[in-house]
């Protein structure tokens, strides 16, 4: 019974219904006729003759209702299955194919329109894997062969100690920017990979945006760089993972740091949106970004160039991929007084979702 399809199945559930109305009509005639021969024992003859003349129309009937409950169940399930059949050619390779929604409000439709988007998810998914896949592998093979061209060079001829320790340093710094690479291609794949179901807690942004600040601060001081906050004295709370939350802040004030001439000024502000978004913003005096950057530069390995520092450009992809993962919005505008403002919301929805998983935990 396990390997019967549900057309089969269908099938039988309306033949066995079929074969018991059949078969209370049959009794039901039957005792009819039974009352009528009791109460007139002359008529035998002729109600033997209707109860013949019944079972041959019921024996020509009941193949006619089989007939017929094998057309219904194949026309009922005649969606399901052409829907079966798309899927399967989806899963064999037809990504680009999806199944065709003939009534997206009855449960065939709504089933189907669920599959779609699950489909575009996934082909989503795998068009990112191998974007990503291909220019990870190229971010992580110059390091290497950097390393690799260092260490053959220094051991094809003899050197004295000083030159062994500049090879040395070289070879420590392709190792260190090697290491920064592997640490966010690590982040990425966890904002991207349900992170917030690990460590979904209350954080205070202001105190987290304080944190940041000082720490960009005493880097700002080397080039006469002012980091200032604008967030009030209360405590500005927002639900989400306080490691990613902090790194994306981090990366939004190091890029600006990045590109703020000395003497610049950055400000980081907190506020609310109309909509209950929690608004974070870096403003910088950098010489700012033409729309075309705008809509490239949150993208994995984008670099821009200007800011006289090497960079995998991985930092804004990070803070995209963050933002998504706290079901937020981010972007990047025209700061009023020149050069960009960068801003990420952080939805008030992720309250719920840690109550629901808290919920599931207990």
């Amino acid at each position: 019974m396990k390997n019967r399809t549900i057309r089969f199945r269908f099938f039988m559930w309306l033949a066995l219904h079929t074969l018991i109305i059949f078969i209370l009509i049959a009794l039901a005639l039957f005792f009819f006729d039974l009352i009528e021969f009791l109460q007139h024992p002359a008529l035998l003859e002729e109600e033997l003759e209707e109860l013949m003349v019944l079972g041959i129309v019921m024996a020509v009937l009941f193949p006619t209702g089989l007939a017929g409950a094998w057309l219904v169940a194949k026309l009922l399930l005649r969606p399901w299955n052409a829907m079966v059949v798309q899927a399967e050619r989806i899963s064999a390779g037809c990504l680009a194919s999806r199944i065709e929604v003939e009534n997206p409000h009855d449960e065939v439709g709504r089933l189907a329109a669920t599959l779609n988007q699950t489909f575009d998810n996934y082909q989503k998914l795998l068009d990112r894997l191998h974007r990503f896949s291909y220019d990870a592998s190229h971010q992580l093979r110059n390091p290497l062969a950097a390393i690799r061209t260092h260490s053959e060079v220094c051991l094809k001829y003899p050197r004295t100690e000083e030159e062994y320790r500049g090879v040395i340093g070289s070879i420590l710094e392709d190792t260190d920017r090697l290491s920064r690479t592997v640490d966010q291609l690590l982040l990425l794949a966890r904002a991207a990979g349900g992170a917030l179901r690990e460590g979904l807690t209350e954080v205070d942004l202001r105190k987290l945006a304080e944190d940041v600040v000082r720490e960009g601060q005493a880097i700002g001081e080397t080039r006469n760089i002012a980091v200032e906050l604008k967030a009030g004295s209360t405590p500005f709370l927002q639900v989400g993972v306080p490691d990613l939350l902090r790194e994306a802040l981090a990366n939004l004030l190091d890029n600006a740091l990045k590109f703020s001439p000395d003497g610049g000024r950055i400000e980081i502000g907190l506020s609310k949106t109309t909509d209950g978004f929690s608004r974070i913003t870096v403003t910088d005096s950098g010489p700012g970004l033409s729309p075309e950057r705008r809509l490239s530069v949150f993208r994995p390995f984008e670099r821009t160039s200007g800011s006289g520092k090497e960079s995998v450009g991985l930092g804004l992809a990070l803070v995209a991929d963050i933002c998504d993962a706290h079901a937020g919005r981010f972007g990047v505008d025209e700061a009023p007084g020149g050069g960009c403002c960068f801003w990420i919301e952080l939805s008030a929805e992720l309250q719920g979702m840690m109550s629901t998983c808290r919920t599931a935990l207990n």
